[in-house]
């Protein structure tokens, strides 16, 4: 395994002793190292950032870099159990991409239908709290006007009225 793979492994899979992987690498082609004492992995000695995912050779040295690479044979090169077996995973992953669409659509539809419903019951509990605010208020101002029409007879009563002194009606 050259250096460069071996850093490249290291980096990709997040090996604590990438350190370590860089020095057994050039060991191989270096004298031998004078300490064989043994040192703890640094797991945050090696911080390179991962290849781009989305560039395609670096993830084809990623794939190789983890020993995979993956090439299509043409259908010439495959055998028929091959190509059915590859037909029958194919119509299995259509049908479960279909399951899942259609599951999806139902979610969504159910939340839908939730929120609509709980919109529903918010429009209600604002009328119901704006129509009650509306009946306190309407009580306090007959309750105003009942105070103030009560503290004239008082007062009409305590300035010599005897009418004012009656007992008021319900």
């Amino acid at each position: 395994m050259t250096t460069s793979v071996a850093l490249t492994l290291a980096a990709i899979l997040g090996v604590a002793g990438a350190a370590q992987a860089q020095e057994g690498a050039q060991a191989k082609t270096s004298a031998p190292a004078a300490s064989t004492t043994y040192r703890a992995p640094d797991s945050y000695r090696d911080q390179r950032a991962l290849p781009d995912a989305n560039d395609p050779a670096a993830r084809d040295a990623l794939l190789q870099a983890r020993g995979e690479a993956y090439r299509r044979a043409p259908d010439s090169q495959q055998t028929e159990a091959e190509l059915a077996a590859t037909r029958a995973l194919n119509a299995e992953i259509v049908a479960q991409n279909d399951l899942a669409a259609k599951q999806e659509e139902a979610d969504r539809l159910a939340h839908d239908a939730a929120l609509a419903r709980y919109q529903i019951e918010v429009r209600q509990t604002e009328e119901r709290a704006h129509a009650e605010a509306e009946a306190a208020r309407a009580a306090q101002d007959q309750y105003d006007r009942d105070y103030a029409a009560w503290m004239e007879q008082v007062k009409a009563c305590q300035s010599g009225v005897r009418a004012a002194c009656a007992a008021p009606r319900p």
